[in-house]
């Protein structure tokens, strides 16, 4: 990914001296939705992406009440260059969303966002395997050039609960009560949590899972 190492010393910064009692805190509460990190499970790249870009983009630090990234932008212990700020301030704009997969031509890859409806071509895409037209999924636009790229982090959710999402979406969409970016940004974690729960609960059926009457905690 072309900010990738921009977003490891991001990382890196924000989990280290002075922010141990943060990343201790991120850590559990990451577990708590998706299991304990294991370094022999097959899912361990994955949750370690989820678990990153979670941590950077989404949750608030404590001491400053804004994301890494956000933070990243006015620290003066954070040292970069107006190059690097502009990457940043990319980064900061960034559109989380749950995602219809359209189709693959050459590189590019065109999905649509579920929320707004809005159509978006990632061109000549470092990432191209895994989708399907059938599966939603999660994914992170970051503004680059012209266009749009992926961050590295991805979670796709079986076809069979297509309806479930799209009747939670139009929940969101409609609730007066709840901004829409919150709105969204909660269903996206909700169904995190349940997709991690499908894959550790496999002798459970998908239904009794993706359910707002589920008796799984969440």
């Amino acid at each position: 990914m072309i900010y990738e190492d921009l977003l490891d010393r991001v990382m890196q910064h924000y989990t280290g001296p002075g922010y141990e009692e943060e990343v201790g805190q991120g850590k559990l509460q990451f577990s708590e939705w998706a299991g304990a990190f294991d370094e022999t499970s097959p899912l361990f790249e994955l949750r370690m992406a989820q678990f990153s870009d979670w941590y950077v983009f989404t949750r608030v630090l404590g001491n400053r009440n804004m994301t890494p990234i956000e933070a990243s932008l006015n620290d003066s212990s954070f040292q970069v260059t107006e190059e690097e700020r502009s990457q940043l301030q990319n980064l900061r704009n960034n559109r989380h969303s749950l995602f219809e997969f359209l189709k693959l031509k050459k590189n590019d890859v065109y999905v649509k966002d579920l929320f707004n409806g809005l159509k978006y071509v990632i061109k000549d895409s470092l990432i191209t395997a895994g989708f399907d037209s059938r599966e939603y999924f999660e994914a992170r636009l970051i503004p680059h050039n012209d266009g749009f790229i992926f961050s590295n982090s991805f979670c796709f959710h079986p076809e069979d609960v297509n309806r479930f999402i799209s009747k939670e979406i139009r929940a969101v969409k409609k609730s007066k009560e709840i901004p829409l970016d919150e709105g969204r940004e909660n269903l996206i974690l909700k169904l995190f949590q349940m997709k991690c729960k499908h894959e550790r609960y496999k002798h459970l059926k998908l239904k009794d899972i993706y359910s707002n009457n589920s008796k799984l905690k969440f």
